[in-house]
């Protein structure tokens, strides 16, 4: 809640988001999220677009009390009932009422103006991605994947699907016909392949936001509230229109319309907003106090308005496991979301849900996130014949490659405690379960949170920002913990790491060898960190230059390898390629080809592809032509050659396969089941 003053009229605006729960199955699962316990949810969100206190950004609503209402009863805060025997509440409609009375207590009742964001206002899309890709075109009804490619870029539509498509625009318009003939309602109906656009800055208003007859998003509905003009528009079907507004309306469900917007806060704040929420506590459900967003903000005319705003929906978990992303290479997003998103969807009846835990004292140490909150991990107890055996895991997550990334990061739980979850759910090469990891299911398994930027490897500080690179410490006092904890005593210890945290796994796997005993069997594990200088195919090296940045921002230099540094630029020795031939523990290399992450943000990101030539076959590589196929066989052999001398170790072991994916080690169903990926007849779980 963003709070202006407490005598003026008031904006309250309900909007639903964060899809249902529909199954008993799937309802046990959410309550293992935020989207059904506030145990999960950040502590902290950014207000961007409608929810915006700056006037630039949100001209006629920004020095309005602004509440965001937190959504966790999967069904729209509609329900009143309960699962007695799983201890599931559906209870939507009650928190819906405790809300109001909250809000009425904090001065709504003596509102001047009230917006009511239900179904009064309504900017909707003809070409809604998430009912195109959840009702007209799911899997269940598109079994040979025939529409597969057109419902996630409508450029590759033939006529007929097009058709069909306009079918049901027009049955859309058909349904907000009566509604739009009152006087006292609005509409805006656009023609963009889009779903959920008011809380993002970019389409509600912004300098390039889509607009209809000259006008943004922002503007229409100002104008319907205040009684300016005209308020009721719509358009026809335009192919260059890819991501316009989806509405004040309340009428979304699954967010397919931007595979790599995997955080609601993480991607539609600019990286310069400043944070400054407070936490109230508003409803409940399971048992756990709801939560909502309190902000203080500038003094305002004599008006008190409110805007209760509950979450827009996410991305899609079909898009997510083809675009893993990275904080600071363009926007502030990680790759790392995506493997921690996608596990979690990995809906589970009984989910293994394992606390973190802060380091404490760290901070005394200089061993602190971004922000200079402490450090935490996640610990699952080993048992059996692997009580004495320890696995500890780096989280991954990008980079902060810049002083606004990084400054960006603290807000987020890739640089600050303070937003991380309070329990994950510990799957593929975390899991406790013999049947999903064989391997290692009994042995004290760790997850360290990443909250550096860096890999777990500078050690500076930005006095000026008060950012605090020290991931080096970070990995030290960890280190520290975990022997404390017994694994000075480990039989056998595992060091393994996900995408930036396989990057780090790489980094600092001889450090960990030396920290434990001759007689302990030490192995490192890196899954998707091998990260290649590779070109782009505009003839640059975007990769190199994100890197570079990260390097010169955290003063690399005198932490990176001195073996590599001696004859390399500090830059060139943060890139593994020119490593793991040095590494002298055992190493073992997980690893696509075809790695999807580096092909988007390496091979051809937007920066390098203005033209959006790349855009079909980056995101679906069946759409590639020859000489785009030949373009990323050629990154294929890079990759092969750049691991032969590595591989040529007998204490060595390589895992390449020719999938489109990246980070694999963690999601269940690549790295331990009965259609994961296998080579000459064993998964990777097996050959590691």
């Amino acid at each position: 809640m963003d709070v202006p003053g407490w005598d003026a009229p008031w904006l309250s605006s309900r909007s639903w988001g964060g899809g249902w729960c529909n199954n008993h199955r799937s309802c046990v699962y959410r309550k293992t999220s935020r989207r059904g316990s506030s145990n999960f949810m950040e502590k902290a969100l950014a207000f961007t677009g409608i929810l915006s206190n700056k006037s630039e950004e949100n001209p006629d609503f920004f020095n309005w009390n602004r509440i965001k209402l937190r959504y966790c009863d999967g069904a729209s805060f509609a329900g009143d009932s309960q699962d007695e025997s799983s201890q599931i509440f559906y209870r939507g409609q009650r928190i819906w009422q405790v809300a109001m009375e909250e809000f009425m207590s904090l001065g709504m009742q003596k509102a001047d103006q009230n917006l009511q964001n239900n179904l009064s206002s309504t900017c909707t899309n003809h070409m809604d991605p998430t009912s195109i890709q959840e009702s007209l075109a799911p899997p269940s009804a598109d079994p040979g994947g025939t529409w597969k490619a057109c419902k996630f870029d409508h450029s590759q539509c033939n006529s007929s699907q097009i058709q069909f498509f306009q079918e049901f625009r027009n049955q859309m318009v058909l349904a907000v016909k009566s509604f739009s003939e009152s006087e006292q309602n609005g509409v805006f109906i656009n023609s963009c392949f889009a779903h959920c656009q008011s809380e993002r800055q970019d389409t509600w208003f912004a300098q390039d936001s889509p607009q209809l007859n000259g006008k943004r998003v922002a503007e229409y509905v100002g104008d319907w509230y205040f009684d300016r003009s005209k308020h009721c528009e719509s358009n026809s079907y335009s192919s260059r229109d890819l991501s316009f507004f989806k509405s004040l309306s309340g009428l979304s469900s699954v967010d397919r319309a931007h595979p790599q917007i995997l955080s609601l806060v993480e991607d539609t704040v600019s990286i310069s907003f400043k944070f400054d929420r407070n936490l109230v506590v508003f409803a409940a459900f399971p048992g756990a106090p709801g939560i909502g967003f309190v902000a203080p903000a500038e003094k305002m005319r004599s008006i008190l308005l409110w805007i209760a705003v509950a979450v827009c929906s996410l991305g899609s978990v079909a898009a997510v496991i083809q675009s893993g992303s990275s904080d600071g290479f363009r926007e502030p997003r990680d790759t790392e979301t995506a493997i921690s998103f996608l596990e979690n969807e990995s809906i589970a009846s009984k989910a293994s849900m394992v606390p973190l835990t802060l380091i404490q004292g760290a901070d005394s140490k200089g061993a602190v996130c971004l922000d200079g909150t402490l450090p935490g991990y996640h610990l699952d107890r080993g048992f059996g014949s692997g009580a004495n055996s320890w696995l500890i895991h780096l989280e991954g997550g990008g980079w902060c490659n810049n002083h606004s990334s990084c400054v960006y990061r603290k807000t987020t739980r890739r640089g600050s405690s303070r937003f991380m979850e309070k329990a994950l759910n510990f799957t593929g090469i975390l899991s406790n379960k013999p049947q999903e990891n064989p391997g290692f299911f009994n042995w004290n398994r760790i997850k360290l949170r990443y909250c550096d930027g860096a890999s777990f490897v500078g050690d500076s500080q930005d006095e000026g920002s008060q950012l605090f690179y020290r991931g080096q410490r970070i990995w030290q006092v960890a280190m520290e913990e975990f022997m404390s904890l017994g694994m000075q005593k480990a039989d056998q210890a595992l060091l393994s790491g996900c995408s930036a945290g396989g990057l780090a796994s790489i980094l600092h796997c001889d450090e960990f060898r030396e920290l434990l005993p001759n007689s302990t069997k030490v192995k490192c594990l890196s899954d998707a960190g091998m990260f290649l200088d590779a070109v782009d195919v505009s003839g640059g090296h975007s990769l190199r230059n994100m890197f570079q940045g990260v390097v010169a921002v955290q003063k690399l230099g005198k932490d990176l390898s001195s073996t590599c540094t001696n004859h390399l630029d500090p830059t060139s020795c943060f890139f593994p390629q020119n490593l793991v031939s040095d590494i002298k523990t055992p190493t073992f290399l997980l690893n696509t080809a075809y790695d999807s992450w580096q092909i988007r943000q390496s091979l051809a990101p937007s920066s390098a592809d203005p033209g959006r030539i790349w855009k079909a076959c980056t995101s679906d590589i069946s759409h590639c032509n020859s000489s785009q196929i030949q373009f990323f066989q050629e990154f294929r052999n890079q990759m092969v050659l750049v691991i032969n001398s590595f591989s040529e170790s007998d204490q060595n072991g390589v895992f390449i396969n020719s999938c489109f994916a990246h980070c694999q080690s963690e999601r269940q169903d690549t790295w331990f089941a009965q259609d994961s990926p296998q080579l000459n007849g064993k998964w990777f779980s097996n050959s590691s």
